[in-house]
Order: structure tokens, then C-alpha cells, then sequence
């Protein structure tokens, strides 16, 4: 009788796993313009680095010094000295404009601003200019007295196709489905709301159905 026996052979390729571990590292990043610490010529994944910006300029990020984390082989954001008349993207809630691939915008340049759906722009100012590192004339988006809040509540009913939000534009539409069970008389399950005006217009409630009634279980 021959007896066999099978083994599993494991094999390790120092190689490889040096190249994986390789990968996760970043350089050191090329800042001109500025100094960082710690000083290294590479960094592991998760090793925050600080960093500074000479007189003139500034970090890419707010503030006078800023913080950078290798992850996974690249920095959270590259680490980068601008000059100190430039400005950063601006916070403009509920607002829209063209962003710019360097992260940061040069001294007199304007962007136009386009308020999100629902929203309209204060004194219908709509350009913000940077000047000497800061926006001028930043428009701030309102919300329209036109549009509507969330749907009302319905009983027995659910909004579909449609995911949640706060604000809807006017004339909006929304459907919802009635529970199983109940229904709207004279129509099918489905129906829908508009916004009117900042107001929601009022749908035909979801009643139990004549069968469900019988059965008494409504």
C-alpha cells in the first residue's frame, strides 16, 4: 500500500513585499518657497509632516504653517508655498463656481458664482474678485422664497424615487407610494405633490381599501 502525503509548501519573496511596503511610502516632498519637518528622504503611510512658507508667501492650506499625511504613497495635499496675494478657494455655501486645478487662485482673478437649485444670490452679486488674498463681493446664495422644505409627512405613505433633501425648487414634483393595503380612492397607489410658490400642494390621503376594511385589519 503506498501512503502519500501533501504538503503545502510556503515561499516567501522578500522582494515582493518590500515593493508593497515601498509602495505605501511617499518622498519628500519638493517645497519651494518653504521649509518642513521632519526632515526625511522617505515617509511611512500615516507620517504627518509640518511645514511652513517664507516671508511673501503662504501654504496652499489656511494658515501660516500646515500639515500634510502620506497616505498610501501620496500626501493628503501636496505641500506647496503661493504667493501671499493669492487666494484660496472660498467657502460660499449653497453656491457653484469654477474651480481651479492649482487648488488656489492668483491675485485678480474673478470667478463667477452660480447659486445651487433652490437658492439665489443676495443683491444678485454673482462674481467675486481676489485681491491682495482675499475675495472681494463673495455672493451668498438664499434660499428663494419660492421654494419649498421637505415634503409632508403623509400617513400610510413614503416619497419614492426621490432621496432625501431639505429644499426643493419651485415647481417641483414628488411622488409617493401609499402602504399596502391602503389606497387613494379613484386612483392607484401612486401619486404625487408640487411645490407652489414655497408651498406644497396637498395630496389625496392613503385610505385602507375596501378589502382591508372587510377583513378589519386597517
Amino acid at each position: 500500500m503506498n501512503i502519500r502525503y501533501l504538503g503545502l509548501v510556503l515561499i516567501w519573496f522578500p522582494g515582493v513585499l518590500h515593493a508593497q511596503s515601498a509602495a505605501q511610502s511617499c518622498s519628500a516632498p519638493k517645497l519651494d518657497g518653504g521649509f518642513f519637518a521632519p526632515k526625511q528622504e522617505t515617509y511611512s503611510h500615516g507620517t504627518e509632516l509640518s511645514y511652513t512658507c517664507d516671508t511673501g508667501r503662504k501654504p496652499v492650506v489656511k494658515g501660516w504653517w500646515a500639515t500634510s499625511t502620506c497616505q498610501t504613497g501620496k500626501w493628503s495635499h501636496t505641500p506647496q508655498c503661493i504667493d501671499e496675494a493669492a487666494c484660496l478657494p472660498p467657502e460660499m455655501p449653497n453656491a457653484k463656481y469654477t474651480e481651479n486645478q492649482n487648488g488656489w487662485y492668483e491675485d485678480g482673478h474673478m470667478i463667477r458664482i452660480t447659486c445651487e437649485k433652490g437658492y439665489e444670490p443676495k443683491d444678485q452679486d454673482v462674481t467675486a474678485i481676489c485681491r491682495s488674498g482675499t475675495w472681494s463681493s463673495v455672493s451668498v446664495c438664499e434660499r428663494s422664497i419660492q421654494v419649498c422644505g421637505e415634503p409632508p409627512k403623509i400617513p400610510h405613505a413614503v416619497i419614492i424615487d426621490q432621496e432625501y433633501q431639505e429644499v426643493f425648487a419651485v415647481d417641483s414634483e414628488v411622488q409617493y407610494e401609499c402602504e399596502d393595503g391602503y389606497t387613494v380612492e379613484g386612483a392607484d397607489s401612486k401619486k404625487s405633490i408640487l411645490c407652489i410658490a414655497g408651498n406644497w400642494t396637498e395630496g389625496p390621503p392613503c385610505s385602507c381599501n375596501k378589502f382591508q376594511l372587510k377583513m378589519n385589519t386597517c
